[in-house]
């Protein structure tokens, strides 16, 4: 197991960037030697990561998909993201589904659960002078983040078709009362079949997997919050029995909750202590995890 200092820390998103941007944040990890530092990450909505030092490698299911680049393209995920690293430091966004729509002008559904070479896949060629903008060595780590935010800031925000459902959608997913695709579209005030179409362009996918997904993630950051407590008890409402949420588990995570829980997990521990520390940041309320 690599051993060495790890350094987690969330940035305030501007006002006007909010609807866009889920959370900025900044790592440093410093490791010996050549060793590297493995974890994995939540399914979660899509990340873009700069790394500075040595390159961030990512995996998903089970090493079919793997990047290894200073710019790496999560697309929003139902599963998993491994991933190692060793000394440098990372500058990276979660994009809300509003903006990954309006941001990348792409569906969200074309790079749902799939890993990218930002330097590589032209769709995110309009965030490579990101990279050097935030590579200046004398440049601290809140003059970077200003010049991280005026470059968001400026860059061109497309229409988004739907735009209108997203805040309702969100308060649906939010909502663990809210179990099945026919009460989402209800709460969101449209046919199943726009709502269908509005989820898989601007969240990736559909109702029903989106109402699952979250269901699973409320599970999850309950006990994350809390380790020491058991699954059963982490359990969303949702859920009909424990048997149906292992099957999830396996589902997203690759693993059944045993095996998850002997993980080491040097990053998502530290993460879970930040979020609980600052303002409550979560897949669930603010679809923010890193």
């Amino acid at each position: 197991m690599a051993t060495g200092h790890v350094m987690i820390q969330y940035c305030p998103v501007p006002e006007n960037l909010a609807p866009y941007i889920g959370a900025v944040f900044y790592c440093d990890f410093q490791q010996a030697g050549s060793d590297r530092l493995h974890d994995i990450l939540f399914p979660a909505w899509g990340s873009l990561r700069f790394q500075y030092g040595s390159l961030w490698h990512a995996e998903m299911d089970q090493g079919a998909q793997t990047v290894e680049s200073r710019f790496v393209v999560a697309g929003p995920r139902t599963r998993q993201l491994g991933f190692s690293m060793g000394t440098g430091r990372q500058w990276g966004i979660r994009l809300r589904p509003l903006g990954w729509a309006a941001l990348t002008g792409v569906p969200a559904d074309a790079y749902a659960d799939r890993i990218a070479d930002g330097d590589t896949d032209e769709t995110f060629a309009r965030f490579r002078p990101l990279y050097d903008l935030l590579a200046a060595d004398d440049a601290l780590p809140g003059l970077q983040f200003d010049r991280f935010m005026a470059f968001l800031e400026a860059l061109p925000k497309q229409s988004v078709l739907h735009a209108h459902l997203v805040a309702s959608v969100e308060a649906a997913l939010a909502d663990p009362d809210v179990r099945t695709a026919a009460e989402m579209a209800e709460r969101a005030g449209c046919k199943q079949r726009t709502l269908e179409r509005a989820c898989r362009a601007i969240f990736g996918f559909t109702p029903k997997m989106l109402v699952r997904r979250h269901r699973f993630l409320r599970s999850l950051e309950h006990y994350a919050s809390n380790p020491a407590r058991r699954w059963v008890g982490a359990m969303d409402q949702g859920y009909h029995d424990q048997a149906q949420f292992v099957r999830d588990f396996r589902a997203f995570m690759g693993m059944t909750p045993r095996e998850y829980a002997a993980l080491d997990k040097p990053v998502m521990d530290l993460l879970m202590r930040e979020r609980l520390r600052g303002n409550g940041n979560s897949e669930v309320m603010n679809s923010v995890p890193i």
